[in-house]
């Protein structure tokens, strides 16, 4: 279609009224007639009730099994100034698999929001987060030495 044939749309008047009601039918059907009317809105939100049980004040936190020692060290050489910190000691850790230590290296991405990588039997993690990490490898139950703060 060429500029010239198209039928313009004039858009500077007002716009004209719909004429079709595509709701129009349903008013003629008889199932729809012996309806109950729709219950007043009172402006009150019902709450569900939670599954969950409050949590209890005060309790002690349950005790983890303790999963091993790892030694944490800050590191910047070879890096341009900037500072990781790397987890190391996964020799001495039972049950320790490069599929396990890939696991915890990504969880603690994941939870600090910072880059990382895994190679052999180390975690190095981007940034200087030494406290913070410490902190999150104290709650999955492992015991943590060198830098911590």
């Amino acid at each position: 279609m060429s500029r010239e044939t198209r039928k313009k749309i004039d858009v500077a008047g007002p716009a004209a009224p719909l004429s079709h009601n595509p709701f129009a039918a349903l008013d003629e059907l008889a199932a729809l007639q012996n309806l109950p009317p729709a219950p007043a809105d009172s402006g009150q939100v019902i709450a569900e009730p939670k599954s969950n049980p409050p949590p209890v004040e005060n309790a002690p936190p349950t005790p983890r099994k303790m999963r091993g020692r790892l030694i944490l060290r800050r590191e910047k050489k070879d890096r341009g100034g900037k500072v990781v910190v790397v987890i190391g000691g996964f020799d001495e850790v039972p049950g320790a698999s490069a599929v396990m230590i890939g696991d915890l290296a990504r969880e603690l991405k994941g939870k600090l929001g910072c880059g990382g990588t895994f190679d052999r039997q180390e975690i190095v993690l981007q940034g200087d987060r030494a406290a913070q990490v410490s902190a999150l490898l104290e709650q999955l139950g492992f015991a943590v030495r060198g830098v911590t703060s």
